[in-house]
């Protein structure tokens, strides 16, 4: 993995333009009207994470934590309506970019890694770290938040999220050089 966090290029002009226009996608595919709910607090299906796998993919690690930092803190403040800023969350998001990084970034993006890479965030980021956070935020004891609904959505929802995932990267795969430029 050589070379593996180096971020030499990733910043230059052309680049932040792609994880700008990432960004704003990843803010939009957070919306509201675009995430399907169950209750007030209780995501159901989302594709926000569509623009960190690709930015995980194109740009790496580094690149990754900037984008799921900023993701998060943009995404909060587009849809919070006024609500309290809960920043660990964003760790959750740069998590996810760095699971992401790890199996795509300079791989090639095949069914299996698309596989393993969102049951890694699915058991990490999703049911692990989520569930820790809203455990602190809300006071509640694991067995409220850990519960039969989340986990049995979150597993029914993984097919849907891992073809998508495996559908869109491997497509943008095939454009990558002539998106960056390499």
């Amino acid at each position: 993995m050589s070379g593996f966090f180096s971020a030499k290029g990733v910043f230059k002009t052309r680049n932040l333009a792609i994880m700008a226009v990432l960004l704003a996608i990843r803010v939009v595919l957070g919306l509201p009207f675009l995430t399907i709910y169950i209750g007030p607090n209780f995501k159901l299906l989302t594709f926000a994470y569509v623009p960190d796998a690709l930015t995980a993919m194109f740009f790496g690690p580094i690149a990754g934590f900037v984008f799921g930092l900023a993701g998060d803190t943009l995404g909060f403040f587009a849809t919070s309506g006024g609500g309290m800023y809960f920043p660990v969350f964003a760790l959750s998001e740069m998590m996810t970019c760095f699971i992401f990084a790890c199996f795509f970034y300079r791989r090639r993006v095949t069914l299996p890694r698309a596989i393993a890479a969102w049951i890694l965030n699915l058991g990490v980021v999703l049911l692990g770290m989520n569930s820790l956070w809203l455990i602190v935020m809300y006071g509640m004891d694991v067995g409220t938040t850990f519960t039969f609904a989340r986990v049995v959505s979150n597993i029914v929802q993984s097919p849907v999220h891992i073809f998508i995932l495996w559908f869109l990267l491997s497509r943008a795969a095939k454009i990558e050089h002539r998106l960056l430029g390499n």
